[in-house]
Order: C-alpha cells, then sequence, then structure tokens
C-alpha cells in the first residue's frame, strides 16, 4: 500500500471544498497535496503528522485511489496546431485535464509549501477560465524562479506559444 501512488477521487476533490468529513487537519493536507507524484510513503514523509492509517482513511472513504502509472503523468496537450480564433494565451487543455496536470505540477514546479498553496487556488477554481489564467500564473511563476527553460517546457505542456 505505501509503495503505491494515489490520486484524488472526484468524492476527493469535492471534500476539499466541502469540508464534509470530520478529518484531521494532517490528513487533510495529505489530501490537499496528494497527486499521484510519488507514493504514499513519500507523500507520509513529506507530511507532517500522518501516517499509514491516514491513506488508509482515505482510499475507505472514496477519497483517493490507486493511480495507475500514467494516470500520475501530465496530460499533454495534442500537438495540433491551435485554431486561428483562439487566443494566443489560452491553454489548449480542457477541464479535467487542465486540473489533473496542475495538480500533478504543484508540488513539482513549485516545491511543497508553495505547492501546497498552489494547490488550494486550484481547488478553488469554478470553471475552466479560473484555471486557464491559473495555469498562466504557475507558467509566470516557473519562469521567475526556475527560470525561462523551465517556464518553456510548461508553455509546451499547456500548449502555449512559446
Amino acid at each position: 500500500m505505501l509503495d503505491q501512488s494515489y490520486i484524488k477521487t472526484e468524492a476527493g476533490r469535492a471534500e476539499i471544498k466541502a469540508r464534509a468529513l470530520p478529518l484531521s487537519r494532517s490528513t487533510r493536507n495529505l489530501l490537499l497535496v496528494l497527486d499521484g507524484s510519488r507514493s504514499a510513503r513519500q507523500w507520509l514523509a513529506m507530511v507532517q503528522g500522518v501516517g499509514e492509517a491516514d491513506i488508509a482513511y482515505l482510499i475507505e472513504q472514496g477519497l483517493i485511489a490507486p493511480g495507475a502509472a500514467a494516470a500520475a503523468k501530465p496530460v499533454a496537450a495534442p500537438q495540433a496546431a491551435p485554431a486561428p480564433q483562439t487566443p494566443a494565451s489560452e491553454v489548449q487543455l480542457d477541464y479535467q485535464q487542465l486540473y489533473a496536470y496542475l495538480s500533478s505540477q504543484a508540488t513539482k514546479q513549485l516545491g511543497l509549501m508553495k505547492g501546497y498553496v498552489f494547490a488550494l487556488e486550484v481547488e478553488q477554481c469554478q470553471d475552466l477560465a479560473e484555471l486557464q489564467k491559473l495555469a498562466l500564473s504557475l507558467v509566470e511563476r516557473v519562469q521567475q524562479s526556475k527560470g525561462e527553460a523551465a517556464a518553456a517546457e510548461l508553455r509546451q505542456a499547456l500548449g502555449l506559444p512559446a
């Protein structure tokens, strides 16, 4: 169980917004940052105050599910050229793809603490337009912290022009 990677389910994303279950602060933090990019063991080492029982509880409640290796990888935009009527600054992914990609990239691109804050911002987005705006913000943040090469790679993954 601890060597498996897990991803949030729809119920998990809904719980983050609704706060309906009596989760401890540390368990809620684990649910928030968990994205399939690391094994459960790695997440437990990174999030203070959680243990194997917390992972088991999240699974039991249907808030997380095992993530296949493919599910842990970011979803890339198709390599087709954007339609002429599409603004050059618009991300070329649908809501689910963009949500999954931003969630998986939060801690990878920004580190644990800033990634945690960014994950909160992703969860607060109500529609595709808000996620697209946040994606552009991520590109800017990565450019400031990691440089133009990392930002260009992120732009490409999002289907944005260089």
